[in-house]
């Protein structure tokens, strides 16, 4: 997806940046300016690389000499709704740099999903990437590119594709191509100020809800999905395309699948191609499942427990901190000791008290214990639980060369404890485990269990290549994978599958 451009090198200054979050609506607690890993300025320029879209954006700009304007890096856990005041620091670091006597264009990774608490009642959540997008442009004014890479699961609107001169999503989920979609928003910037032209975008948005785990690229109907897009960004007047699910967990005005297109010149072709893309999603919506071997809570377990498989990785789909989940509910938990489940991990359930008590009684030592349900009460309650302390550990320390995931706040204490042959990790904050490293690293070897539950929807590609066999558990939780499971009341309506019986067509709205 590199468009591999080969323009004129020259005196050219770019303001850079990246703010990102996937805001749950469904989660009950905010999340903070100290829940953000921040840089700003030249900090941004001198990070460890990580094969982010900002690095991607940052590294095709310095190898085509642009002066880079640099403003803030700051990344969060997905979570509740950020805090307004957080979100305003954010955006004040973007616009104290946006001068377009000083700046020749703007390229930015946003994650797309990120929601603010409003100033008022009225408008309870903010659009941050909109707000953002409006105010930049409104001091930037028409003549200065703006273009954005976005994550896929971008809740892109009408307004935010009217600010900018051109977006690029991921292509991919699992998400392995973030460095490559900055590359291609930086190399789209670049095409625009060089060739001094400016881009027509068409956009369809389409009213539906569609989780992540019905939506993996390398299965279908996601993958001939993005064959379909890979094919339109062949035209050679097309910059990008792009297929954008949205966060459906997110109960917001104006959420759903988006379709994309940025030609260069031709906004007929931009919007055909947008209409056509967006008409084929909506042709296969009801293909859209779960494409993990899944099944509801009880038979889950039954079928992880009955595997011939050495090692199955059981996903707690429902409570998952990739999309916002608290990682407190303990149902699952619960089902394995009822069923006297052994050779068991469960990674891991944040409860900062439960902790400290393993902490006082020290390795060895047993402890009784009530775990999680202390912070979704609605989908679960405290669960009582006795056991051996096994391990203490210093969450900072990733020993072994084992890095801590960027943009992401310190792990801090966490235990584990064996309950019955099932071992139980308990985190002092909410930790999302992405990486067998972050097991190995404190002795656990995920292959030496026979059912690793991982606080997940589908497993993230590390997991994925050395999982024989993963279950997907349709649990209870603010992830909930069966979205008619869930209160839903300011999303527009109708919209699928809330109102399986809704009708739709694109809407042949032509961008000048």
């Amino acid at each position: 997806m590199i468009l591999l451009y080969e323009g004129k090198r020259g005196e050219m200054r770019v303001l850079i940046g990246a703010i990102g979050h996937e805001s749950n609506t469904f989660t009950p607690f905010p999340t903070t300016l100290e829940d953000f890993h921040v840089l700003y300025g030249s900090d941004l320029l001198t990070r460890p690389l990580h094969r982010s879209s900002l690095d991607g954006i940052v590294t095709t700009l310095q190898a085509h000499d642009v002066e880079l304007v640099p403003t803030i890096a700051a990344g969060a856990m997905p979570g509740g709704v950020v805090e307004h005041s957080a979100y305003e620091t954010f955006k004040q670091a973007v616009l104290r740099e946006a001068d377009a006597s000083y700046v020749d264009g703007v390229c930015l990774y946003l994650h797309g999903a990120m929601r603010a608490q409003g100033a008022d009642k009225e408008h309870p959540v903010d659009y941050c990437e909109n707000d953002l997008l409006r105010e930049l442009r409104a001091k930037l004014g028409p003549d200065v590119p703006i273009t954005i890479a976005l994550d896929m699961h971008a809740n892109i609107v009408a307004e935010m594709v009217e600010n900018v001169d051109a977006m690029v999503a991921y292509h991919t989920a699992p998400h392995v191509d973030a460095f490559e979609t900055g590359v291609r928003a930086a190399e789209m910037l670049l095409i625009i100020l060089e060739e001094n032209i400016r881009p027509k975008i068409g956009f369809a948005k389409l009213p539906f809800l569609l989780p992540g785990e019905m939506a993996q690229t390398s299965l279908d109907p996601m993958a001939t999905m993005m064959n379909m897009v890979e094919e339109i960004e062949r035209h050679p007047d097309v910059l990008s395309a792009s297929l954008a699910n949205g966060h459906c967990w997110a109960d917001i005005p104006d959420v759903g699948v988006a379709a994309v297109v940025v030609a260069k010149r031709d906004a007929e072709l931009a919007q055909a191609e947008a209409d056509r893309l967006a008409a084929a999603f909506w042709e296969r919506r009801t293909e859209f499942r779960v494409s993990a071997e899944a099944y509801a809570v009880d038979e889950a377990i039954e079928q992880a427990m009955a595997a011939q498989e050495s090692t199955v990785f059981l996903s707690d789909s429902g409570d998952n901190p990739g999309a916002g989940g608290t990682t407190d509910v303990p149902l699952i938990l619960d089902k394995l000791l009822a069923r006297q489940a052994t050779s068991a991990l469960v990674a891991g359930i944040w409860d900062a008290e439960a902790v400290e008590a393993c902490a006082v009684a020290g390795v060895g030592q047993q402890v009784t214990l009530s775990v999680g349900g202390k912070l979704d009460r609605r989908h679960g309650s405290p669960l009582k639980i006795t056991g051996n302390v096994r391990l203490l550990a210093d969450g900072y320390d990733y020993r072994g060369g084992i890095r801590r995931p960027p943009m992401r706040t310190k792990p801090g204490l966490l235990a584990v404890l064996n309950v019955d042959g099932v071992d139980v990790i308990l985190s002092s904050t909410r930790l999302s485990f992405v990486d067998p490293a972050q097991l190995r690293v404190l002795g656990l070897e995920p292959l030496d269990y026979r059912i690793v539950v991982l606080k997940r929807g589908y497993l993230t590609a590390p997991f994925q290549a050395i999982s024989e066999r993963s279950i997907l558990a349709l649990s209870p939780g603010a992830t909930n994978c069966d979205l008619t499971q869930m209160e839903f009341r300011r999303v527009n309506r109708p919209i699928y599958p809330l109102d399986p019986d809704i009708t739709w067509k694109p809407d042949r709205e032509i961008r000048p």
